[in-house]
């Protein structure tokens, strides 16, 4: 998963891999009948363990406001040496995998951004007037753009991106008082 993270999928190949691990290629085709196979057995591990994290996330019980940096660090971590063109790569070659990860934006991370949306309402931090399973979507749709290598001039990393579409995210969304806790809470992490 970590090569497929740096360097994208096809640039990664089996022998290189097999080398990686310490194994014959032999004995890695006697585990995975092919790339393909091998992808999306990574990309399940990967999609449980954010379930896992995400899951983790929702259970701490604090504030919206920690529960966003949380989340954004979290996200700066896994986006920090991902390749750009992973992303287009597994929609354009690897459907499975692409249908998976689809289902887990519809189906975890759609459920979770709104819940904490409607959480932020209730404490005040968040503007009442937002529509959260639409501003969810919206969230959801960031991300995936972020993705999909449309950087601008191609001269910022996906992190800085990605960085700039959260904190104006964030912004959108902040009560005066929820402005207050974030730039309370933003200094001492």
């Amino acid at each position: 998963m970590e090569q497929f993270l740096v360097f994208g999928i096809r640039a990664v190949t089996m022998d290189e891999i097999a080398r990686q691990v310490g194994m014959s290629k032999k004995t890695l085709y006697e585990e995975f009948s092919s790339k393909e196979e091998l992808v999306n057995a990574s990309f399940e591990v990967a999609l449980r363990e954010d379930e896992c994290a995400f899951d983790e996330m929702m259970k701490e019980d604090e504030g919206v406001i920690d529960h966003l940096l949380r989340m954004t660090r979290y996200l700066r971590e896994r986006f920090s040496s991902m390749n750009p063109l992973l992303m287009h790569e597994i929609q354009r070659f690897y459907p499975k995998c692409w249908k998976k990860l689809e289902e887990f934006k519809r189906d975890h991370a759609w459920k979770g951004i709104v819940e904490v949306l409607e959480k932020g309402k209730q404490s005040g931090d968040f503007r009442g007037e937002i529509n959260s399973e639409i501003l969810a979507f919206m969230r959801l749709e960031q991300i995936t753009s972020a993705f999909s290598g449309n950087v601008p001039g191609g001269k910022y990393s996906l992190l800085e991106y990605h960085l700039q579409i959260v904190d104006h995210f964030i912004h959108g969304i902040l009560t005066e008082q929820g402005r207050s806790n974030y730039y309370k809470k933003l200094a001492i992490h």
